[in-house]
């Protein structure tokens, strides 16, 4: 097993190596004053956005956002764990890294209770597969997956199982004399009030979860009977090997032919997946039956520039469609379709109806993009014989249209709009006018656009938008933010940097950032603080080498383009935490009191509507009450 290799080897590797010479095999760079720039690595661009600073040795995009130092540009670029790229740097810095410090695996090792319990799911995943391809007991279940058109090398691929009543794995398990308190924590069991132990799954087939190298870490089990008086999923629960926001259905297997074509595709079952997968459809993936997380669209980018949203007709699936194109727009850099399967069909039942060439057909071809999409997601529910609901879809369609910064794409929405309602485009025209200047008069009056802009001296900066209302002064800095991840950028970097705002943000009762990634950096900060007793975390280049997660890099890699006039107005700590504290919260209320209202018309759902309604005012009075 290798040892963990010492920081200050971590820390002279880093400080005898030159970024450029590391990111140049990958990257053609040109300087451009003070910076070098070239075309990012990690998505496709025509213009350079992809900048390196050689005095600080860090680099960043301001088109996808990664950045970070050295080694989290190996991590991103080679798909490695951080002591890897430790390793991969010490030949070019000329050092010569022991052999305890390397290691053959992708991912940092684990200790001993944690890899038994790797193991104890290997080897009752073994079992069930055994249970259900070679044993009369799991016959009914084998020839349900072949009824829904699974073959058998599918069915080895994904180690698909079945789960015998009577306790078998607890049987099993015991007769191997495996320790009662491994078997405990393992969650493959409940535990009754008298301490004994029992199967979780009895009588259902099984779906493998694994994690991203392909071990074993879950199931889903799916019963086979018509008995309503069951669920007809039962799901492991978390434990400390699986945390369902954290992990997606086929990553393992899907990983490679998602980096190769950059494209990913999200379905919303197992059965989807696999159906797909069989059908020569290698790059699905499904979230585990909740919905969409942050941390799974994350984990995404990290491997796609475009995503395909796959989910199910009905309207839960629309629902969740909706909800997933939300989260991916707001949290990642990818370009987003969703898949019009016809008929009303989810990807299985269209697979079992036509083809695999079909299917394939189908999830590449008849895509909508997110406004065709949300156009039509507007007209559920709604009755357009009844005047007021065609002039409420109508006033939503035009503010989603609005949002479209290209005119000629607008203008032709805008003429679907006027065809389909018979309404002339000049009405509305004039009528999205005031939402375009409005959204104009939202968006400050930007300088020079160019990712490397003709002042050599000045570095190149994304576009900037005004942080009004926290306080008097003119705040600028990197767009593309929710308000409240804007605050937490810039309250974090000012800790970093000033021991006293550290102390005055720190020092009140209940303080969270309510972003998990900048909570986890706080929390980090904290531990580095106290280990190097230190007031100011001035090196954001060595913070990084302690943090080693690269979404968290990216993080603070733009922290550095921050413009000093931000951190001058002490007063606007306070301003800060208010938005983080207070206003984050209401604005997650209003987002779901105007999901649940639309669900509400949706359903025509009168009491609710009222109830919703009044509601959402009150919210939206507060809201602004707070910002006068």
């Amino acid at each position: 097993m290798p040892t963990r290799i010492p920081e200050e080897v971590v820390t002279e590797i880093r400080e005898r190596v030159n970024i450029v010479d590391v990111i140049s095999p990958y990257v053609p760079l040109k300087k451009q004053g003070r910076n070098l720039f070239g075309v990012c690595p990690f998505h496709e661009e025509r213009t350079p956005s992809f900048s390196v600073n050689e005095d600080k040795q860090i680099f960043h995009c301001f088109s996808c956002g990664r950045g970070g130092n050295v080694y989290s540009f190996i991590m991103d670029i080679e798909q490695v764990s951080f002591p890897q790229a430790v390793a991969k740097v010490a030949p070019i810095a000329g050092v010569d890294l022991d052999d305890k410090y390397l290691s053959n695996e992708t991912t940092q090792p684990v200790d001993e209770k944690t890899q038994a319990l790797f193991d104890l799911y290997q080897d009752a995943t073994k079992v069930y597969h055994h249970i259900l391809v070679n044993t009369q007991t799991g016959e009914h279940a084998l020839n349900y997956l072949h009824d829904r058109g699974l073959d058998d090398a599918t069915i080895d691929a994904y180690m698909l199982g079945y789960a015998p009543g009577d306790d078998f794995l607890l049987n099993y398990f015991q007769n191997k004399q495996v320790d009662y308190q491994l078997l405990r924590t393992s969650e493959l069991f409940v535990v009754w009030d008298d301490g004994s132990l029992h199967d979780r799954f009895s009588n259902r087939l099984l779906f493998t979860i694994r994690d991203e190298r392909g071990r074993p870490i879950a199931y889903s089990g799916r019963r086979l009977e018509a008995d309503d008086t069951q669920p007809k999923y039962i799901n492991s629960p978390e434990s400390d090997l699986f945390d369902k926001s954290n992990e997606l259905f086929n990553l393992d297997l899907a990983r490679e032919p998602i980096k190769k074509g950059k494209q990913v595709i999200l379905f919303e079952g197992f059965m989807d997946v696999i159906a797909a997968f069989q059908a020569d459809v290698k790059n699905g993936v499904a979230s585990m039956g909740t919905s969409l997380t942050i941390d799974q669209v994350h984990l995404l980018n990290r491997y796609a520039d475009h995503i395909t949203v796959a989910y199910d007709s009905d309207a839960a699936g629309q629902n969740a469609t909706k909800r997933a194109l939300d989260l991916i727009q707001q949290n990642s850099q990818m370009s987003v379709a969703v898949a019009h399967i016809p008929d009303n069909q989810d990807p299985d039942e269209y697979l079992r109806s036509h083809d695999a060439a079909a299917l394939a057909d189908v999830l590449l071809k008849h895509t909508e993009n997110p406004i065709a999409f949300n156009l039509r997601f507007l007209k559920r529910g709604l009755d357009f014989s009844n005047q007021n609901d065609v002039f409420d879809y109508i006033n939503q369609a035009l503010m989603l249209i609005s949002s479209i910064d290209e005119a000629v794409v607008r203008e032709n929405y805008l003429r679907q709009l006027a065809d389909d309602f018979n309404i002339s485009l000049e009405a509305l025209s004039d009528q999205i006018r005031p939402m375009l200047m409005q959204r104009q008069a939202n968006r400050p009056t930007q300088g020079n656009e160019q990712a490397v802009p003709y002042d050599a001296d000045v570095p190149p900066m994304p576009p900037v938008e005004q942080v009004a209302p926290i306080g008097d002064t003119a705040q600028t800095y990197e767009s593309g933010m929710s308000r409240v991840t804007r605050a937490e950028q810039v309250l974090l970097a000012w800790m970093l940097r000033d021991n006293d705002v550290w102390l005055e943000v720190t020092q009140q009762p209940d303080f969270t950032f309510s972003d998990v990634s900048y909570e986890t950096l706080y929390m980090l900060a904290t531990g580095y603080r106290e280990q190097h007793q230190l007031t100011t975390i001035s090196n954001l280049n060595e913070f990084m080498d302690y943090v080693q997660k690269p979404e968290l890099i990216r993080i603070l890699s733009t922290m550095d383009e921050i413009p000093e006039a931000l951190f001058e107005d002490r007063n606007q700590v306070q301003a800060y935490v208010q938005v983080i504290m207070q206003d984050e919260p209401l604005q997650t209320q209003i987002t779901n009191l105007k999901r649940d209202l639309a669900e509400a018309k949706q359903m025509q759902n009168t009491s609710a509507i009222a109830q919703l309604s009044v509601e959402l005012i009150n919210a939206l009075k507060e809201q602004q009450a707070m910002r006068n």
